[in-house]
Parts: C-alpha cells; sequence; structure tokens
C-alpha cells in the first residue's frame, strides 16, 4: 500500500536584559482557550475590485468598455495561529505572504471570508471589543528605515500607542519607554533621538520595541531580519526566541529564507499565488516535503554536503495574479503535472499527522 510521500520526488534528499512581563489580562479569561488567537476561514483579498454602474456593465458585455484590472492576491485561504506557537510562512516574492499578514493584523479587510479573533467572528464585535482585539496583534515590517516617521523621536514613536490606549500615563512615560527599550536591547539613554540616528539593526529593535509597548500577543513579522546584514539578522533572531520565552508571544514569521524558517518555526506554512499549498510541523516539512512546489523551494537551499550538485532552478515564473492559472496553480510549473491539474483545484488535506497538502499527486498515488 502507498504512502503520502511515496509519487514521484516526494523525498528530498546577544539577548535582551530581562525585564517583568505585563500583567496577565483577565478579560481573556471569558474567551475560548482552545480557540486559535486568529483564524482565517476561506479568506480572499482583491485588490482592484469596485462597484460598476449597470451602464459601465453592459459596455463591458458588450467589449466597448475594459474591466477593471482585478489583483487576487489571496484565494480562499484556512489560516490560523494558536497561542504560543510559531508559525513561519514561506513562498515565493508575490505569493501573498506579505497580503496575508496584514489581514492576520487587521490592517486589511478581507474581500470575503470570515476572520475570527479568540473564537468570535470578527463583524460580530464592537467597534470597542474589535479595537482591543486588534492591539493584541502587531506586526513588524521588513524595511527599519521605512517604518519609522523620521520626524518623531524615539519615545514618541515607542510609546505614543500604550498612552492612548491607557497602558501609561504622562506621570510613567518615560519610565515605561526606557523599559521597552531595554527588552528590546537599546539603551533607554538613547530615548530622545531621531530614527536618522541609528543603524538598521537598532531601527529594528525599535520597531519591536514599539510593537510590544501595546502588549500584544501576536507579532507578525514581515521579513522581519531580509534588510539586515547577517550578524545582525542573528542578533534580532535571537531577540525573537529570547522575548518569546519571556512573555509567552505567538509569531507568525513571514520569510524567503528557509534557513531562518528551520531553525524558529514550529509550524511551517507554504503559499503559492494566493493559496496555502501545504502545510506541516518544520521537522516534517523539511524531512518529508509532500508537495511538489515545497520540494523544488528545498532544493534551492545550499547545503556544504551538496556543493558539488549542479544547481537546478525552478522552471519558469510565478504567474500574474492579475490572471492566475485555472485548476492548480501551480501546474504550469509542476514537473509531475497531471491533466486534471489544469481543471481542477486540489483541496488542501491532511496527508499524515499534521501535515496538510494540496496535490492530486496524493490522489493518484
Amino acid at each position: 500500500m502507498s504512502t503520502p510521500h511515496d509519487h514521484p520526488g516526494a523525498t528530498l534528499a546577544a539577548s535582551a536584559p530581562a525585564v517583568p512581563a505585563w500583567p496577565v489580562d483577565h478579560a481573556a479569561d471569558a474567551l475560548d482557550a482552545s480557540a486559535p488567537l486568529v483564524a482565517l476561514n476561506r479568506v480572499s483579498k482583491r485588490f482592484g475590485e469596485r462597484r460598476t454602474s449597470p451602464v459601465t456593465r453592459l459596455l463591458e458585455r458588450a467589449r466597448l468598455a475594459h474591466p477593471p484590472a482585478v489583483v487576487h492576491a489571496i484565494d480562499e485561504v484556512d489560516f490560523a495561529v494558536r497561542r504560543g506557537e510559531v508559525v513561519g510562512l514561506v513562498g515565493e516574492s508575490g505569493c501573498g505572504k506579505s497580503t496575508l499578514g496584514r489581514l492576520l493584523a487587521g490592517l486589511l479587510a478581507p474581500s470575503s471570508g470570515e476572520v475570527r479573533l479568540d473564537g468570535r467572528l470578527a463583524d460580530s464585535l464592537s467597534a470597542a471589543e474589535r479595537r482591543a482585539a486588534r492591539l493584541k496583534t502587531q506586526m513588524i515590517f521588513q524595511d527599519p528605515y521605512a517604518s519609522l516617521n523620521p520626524r518623531l523621536r524615539i519615545d514618541r514613536i515607542v510609546g505614543e500607542g500604550a498612552r492612548v490606549h491607557g497602558l501609561t500615563d504622562r506621570a510613567g512615560f518615560d519610565d515605561y519607554v526606557s523599559a521597552q527599550l531595554e527588552r528590546a536591547g537599546l539603551d533607554p539613554a538613547l530615548r530622545e533621538r531621531y530614527p536618522h540616528q541609528f543603524s538598521g539593526g537598532q531601527r529594528q529593535r525599535i520597531g519591536i520595541a514599539r510593537a510590544l509597548a501595546v502588549q500584544p500577543d501576536l507579532l507578525v513579522c514581515d521579513e522581519a531580519v531580509a534588510a539586515l546584514d547577517v550578524s545582525i539578522q542573528a542578533q534580532i533572531l535571537n531577540l525573537f526566541m529570547d522575548l518569546r520565552e519571556q512573555l509567552n508571544l505567538t509569531y507568525v514569521f513571514i520569510s524567503h529564507d528557509l534557513g531562518v524558517v528551520e531553525h524558529l518555526s514550529d509550524r511551517v506554512v507554504i503559499m503559492y499565488l494566493g493559496r496555502v499549498v501545504e502545510s506541516a510541523p518544520a521537522d516534517e516539512i523539511f524531512r518529508h516535503p509532500n508537495h511538489p512546489y515545497t520540494r523544488a523551494l528545498l532544493a534551492e537551499i545550499p547545503r556544504i554536503d551538496a556543493r558539488h550538485k549542479t544547481f537546478a532552478a525552478l522552471r519558469g515564473e510565478l504567474p500574474s495574479p492579475l490572471a492566475p492559472p485555472s485548476g492548480c496553480h501551480f501546474h504550469p510549473r509542476c514537473p509531475h503535472a497531471l491533466p486534471r491539474c489544469k481543471t481542477e483545484a486540489p483541496a488542501l488535506r491532511g496527508i499524515a499527522v499534521r501535515h496538510l497538502s494540496a496535490c492530486h499527486l496524493n490522489d493518484a498515488a
């Protein structure tokens, strides 16, 4: 009897000073502890959609007017993040990782589908409840230079959100900001400087301090170390892990660097052109990749033991999200594509314990 991995090619060969953690939010006791912090159910995000008048629609049908170009960034994705885990989100540039991260953080609203926060439907929450729930999810951006307001001093950048939301008052503002900077590995004496007076690594630490200042449960890190030197990357990654232990944080770590994802993540989710194609614990993904796209990504990782091996890049280009392929989005580049792959989108389903994959080859095995 064949297994899910039997189809062709299925197997491929400085910490910050500790500061006291913030108080427990007893309001969370009423929530379902087993529910994910954030869950997306068949969520899609399309850019460029707009309502058109009946006259415009008639002109479009008569080919006298062009329909608006619509970018299909996210296509009916199911995604959940549970308390305390680190989820690595991986894929090529343009696959929708950053858009998905912004949906998780509440910076974008979905075009369709459901978003649940601590088990409750986001649309059913009051404005105050939605604001409090969104405060618990913060985002750390890729570019440490563009993510900070150059006209504000560091104390305002880090502490303004906490002050607005009542987490500190004017009298305790300086001490609160100093504690956040110290937690992120920065000297509190630097809090009166401006962003241009810091290096890239220091700016990323400022971004981390700003995110932590509002006492979140979930950090969405969008390529948070991609713009940094390798030595600085290691320091920031170690800081993330130290903060996870100190504050019981949950992470979604968006990256194209599989080495970083393998080092950090408990679970890895692979995306391709707006869809999740595989999800499994990190060890399972790297030892037993199932989807052809996942195997192609892993084959491109440089390895010392394979330095004499001829490198073969994944053929073809990522299709445009303006006109994604029918059926399985990966079929134009897949070396194992079946006829049904061109017309039928594979469902993301279980192939092993906690291992999901969206590939018709699993049915053919």
